[in-house]
């Protein structure tokens, strides 16, 4: 709003005072804050994907009633033999079973590195 008085020499124009960026401050530090969060959730789905699972298990049970119970099991899969490697190589399963409150089931098997073994292969 521009307010003018009258002077003995003329009128002279006042300005308001500009307002201080303190939103976009705000924005500025949520939106590094989501960016930040995004960056830190993809690390944990790359370098601990069962821990992942389970957050997407929390977040799709918001949807469906709950998580009504969780099931997980490690065993050994297969034997394999790799070369420049002296003894067979076991490779581990881990299959996540969750039943939702609504009847939904989800299943998500984790495939582990091959790790040596002394068990000897069929």
């Amino acid at each position: 709003m521009v307010k003018s008085s009258p002077l003995p020499n003329g009128s002279i124009v006042l300005r308001p005072r500009r307002r201080r960026l303190a939103g976009a401050g705000f924005l500025f530090l949520l939106m590094l804050l989501l960016i930040g969060g995004t960056v830190a959730f993809a690390g944990v789905g790359f370098f601990a994907p069962t821990c992942l699972a389970m957050a997407q298990e929390q977040a799709l049970g918001l949807l469906h009633g709950g998580v009504a119970s969780t099931n997980e099991q490690l065993f050994v899969d297969g034997c394999v033999l790799l070369e420049g490697a002296s003894a067979p190589q076991t490779v581990t399963r881990t299959r996540r079973t969750v039943v939702f409150r609504d009847g939904a089931v989800l299943e998500v098997t984790f495939s582990g590195k091959p790790a040596p073994t002394n068990v000897g292969c069929p």
